[in-house]
């Protein structure tokens, strides 16, 4: 057997399809790499391996035979010997079709072991954590690859290396980190996706895997939907070829006793939040279903209560005749709102909690519900996700918290500059099914998922908001692109569900957090370093190439005149930031 193999940075996405979009072949002439690490860090690279017929592939010292026969197993091992007490981890990167029917490195597997047809590549991840209390310095690894068929003995076939250089500086953990990410939970789509019962034991213990995933991130909102299905499914009646249950249910139990009084039972709510706080996750409790509901009416997705202008639905059991109803009157709404706004100040979570919009088209009617909310609940604060420019000044001294979209940051650039010289609250970014770059789909660059850490400290911004985290289709492993071209596959996740009730991480997810470490260390070098600006203008200088951020979304602009897609520069910056910190800390 001929086995190819090689090394290759962490932002190699494989794809394959077809001889003329194999890119596999830019692996095989790296034969070592180099990684600059902190101390209580993470380092990766990428083994890839292809050979010119079927065999199967471990990263584990378990054994493997497979129903297809007498296929050649190849066993990679890596060590280091110099940082025994160095974590390392391994998983195969598994596949995903994109919307151009190619597939595309984004899954990380939790198989040890698995088939490679031939003249496909495979690549593996490779992730080494640093201890905090090891010494800085070089570390030298190695990558062996062996091989044996059936009964055989193993014989080796190669060794590559892999050098990280430790430098001395500790690398924040996740709930020290500053960056304020705000990824929104899907909990019905959890639910639905693993099998269990909306808001049982089970599922409560499946909710806190993903928690635990979204706190390495150092995600710092809570997510509570507080009314029945406010982006009625987002639509998706629609796609018709691929019908896809994206439906959000409120977290909050109403009952109408026998008197026609009605009891609020916030047990889950409570519960959900206080699992978050557990994990760090603790600066913002996001209530969505109050305010700017999304409809779909000639698919039935209408408003039901008489006289107001927004879609709220809130459902209920009626103890008197066993049936459950919906709220059609104002003040039945208005008594549900005041007892979620009491609810919250008996907890002491008043202060965190902001009632949010998600794209608000309508000023006028948008100001009318703002009224209704205002009055009705006057210690509730305001967040909305904006994608008309023209909001943001209109809504200026109406919102606590502003995450306008990528291409309306830029249009209004100098009134978002005054905004916050200005007020107390976070101003975030977004990006969602649009625009097409800098974006996480599928078929981005997984520089661009990194970028977000330093566009967001470029841009003096507290942060980033996506609307996706677990808004899987219906068959995500299977398929994950839905609806194209509005949205691009891997619009509506950063992970999948695994069969053992845990997320399975992506590739962009992992870029996502190098990114956000790269805002950490912008952040203390600009804190700590006398000579900080200089220093953040060449990385600015090495990572930016427009001349006008207004000019950003210039038509027929090329991306390479906006933003570095070179590793290399990544890994500069990576380098230079530790090196700055290590003269002052």
């Amino acid at each position: 057997m001929k086995l190819e193999y090689g090394l290759i940075d962490e932002s190699f996405k494989y794809i394959y399809g077809n001889r003329d979009f194999d890119n596999s072949r830019l692996c095989f002439e790296n034969k070592e790499i180099e990684l600059v690490s902190a101390k209580g860090d993470w380092s990766s690279f990428q083994v890839v391996v292809r050979a010119k017929e079927d065999i199967t592939v471990s990263i584990s010292k378990n054994p493997y035979f497979n129903p297809l026969g007498t296929l050649s197993n190849v066993r990679i091992n890596v060590t280091l010997p110099g940082l025994p007490d160095a974590d390392i981890k391994m998983n195969f990167i598994g596949l995903m079709e994109d919307d151009d029917r190619l597939l595309k490195s984004d899954i990380l597997l939790n198989q040890e072991s698995l088939v490679v047809e031939k003249n496909k590549a495979q690549p593996v991840w490779v992730e080494i954590s640093t201890p905090e209390n090891c010494k800085p310095g070089k570390y030298t690894g190695k990558v062996e690859f062996y091989t044996h068929k059936m009964f055989d003995c193993e014989i080796k076939l190669g060794t590559l290396t892999f050098e990280i250089e430790v430098k001395n500086i500790v690398m924040p953990r996740p709930h020290e980190y500053t960056f304020y990410l705000d990824l929104w939970q899907h909990l019905s789509n959890i639910a639905r996706k693993h099998e269990v019962v909306l808001w049982s034991e089970e599922h409560f213990k499946i909710i806190e895997e993903y928690l635990k995933t979204l706190a390495e991130l150092g995600q710092k909102s809570i997510t509570l939907i507080v009314s029945e299905i406010p982006w009625s499914g987002q639509r998706k009646m629609r796609c018709r070829n691929y019908l896809s249950d994206l439906f959000e249910y409120n977290i909050v139990r109403i009952e109408k006793d026998v008197n026609g009084q009605f009891k609020y039972d916030f047990s889950i709510a409570e519960k959900y939040i206080k699992l978050c706080i557990q994990y760090g996750i603790s600066k913002e409790i996001e209530l969505f279903g109050l305010i700017n509901i999304w409809l779909a009416e000639e698919d039935g997705y209408t408003g039901i209560i008489e006289d107001y202008p927004d879609a709220v639905r809130i459902r209920y059991y009626d103890k008197s005749d066993g049936c459950y109803k919906y709220m059609y009157s104002k003040e039945e709404l208005k008594a549900y709102i005041k007892a979620l706004e009491n609810f919250f100040i008996e907890k002491q979570w008043i202060s965190i909690v902001r009632v949010v919009a998600d794209e608000p088209s309508d000023e006028e009617l948008y100001m009318s519900r703002l009224s209704f909310l205002k009055e009705t609940a006057p210690s509730f604060k305001y967040k909305t996700a904006i994608n008309h420019a023209e909001f943001i000044e209109k809504s200026k001294n109406l919102i606590s918290d502003f995450a306008p979209i990528l291409p309306a940051v830029f249009e209004k650039m100098d009134l978002i500059k005054d905004i916050i010289g200005n007020f107390k609250g976070r101003m975030l970014w977004y990006v969602c099914c649009n625009p097409d770059y800098p974006n996480t789909f599928i078929m981005s660059p997984l520089l661009e998922s990194r970028l977000i850490g330093l566009l967001t400290a470029f841009l003096n911004f507290d942060g980033f908001l996506r609307w996706n985290y677990t808004a899987w289709p219906e068959k995500p492993r299977e398929k994950i692109y839905l609806n194209y071209p509005k949205w691009k596959a891997g619009d509506t996740n950063f992970v999948y569900p695994a069969w053992n009730g845990k997320p399975l991480l992506s590739l962009r997810y992992k870029h996502l957090k190098r990114g956000i470490e790269d805002f950490e260390l912008i952040q203390r070098v600009r804190q700590y370093h006398p000579d900080h600006k200089n220093i953040l203008n060449t990385i600015w200088d090495r990572i930016f190439r427009f001349n006008d951020i207004k000019d950003f979304y210039t038509p027929a602009i090329d991306v390479n005149e906006l933003y570095s897609l070179d590793y290399e520069d990544y890994v500069w910056v990576r380098k230079t930031l530790l090196e700055a910190l290590e003269q002052v800390c």
